[in-house]
């Protein structure tokens, strides 16, 4: 069983949108694991890095 993939990795990352995706997806991941664990976030915001406390962190259901 030898299957072809349906985009070549140069057509993979001149369209970028699987790689936006995936970014996407690691970085709320990520949100949620430090707001189930009572952790903040640092961002970097309006030219300042910012620290979000858990409670306020938002979570896109979408990309999890």
């Amino acid at each position: 069983m030898n299957e072809q993939p349906s985009k070549s990795i140069s057509e993979i990352f001149e369209e970028r949108t699987l790689i936006d995706r995936a970014l996407k997806v690691a970085a709320n991941r990520a949100f949620l694991r430090h707001k189930q664990l009572g952790r903040p976030i640092v961002v970097w915001q309006d030219g300042k890095i910012v620290e979000i406390p858990p409670e306020e962190i938002c979570v896109d259901e979408e990309y999890l």
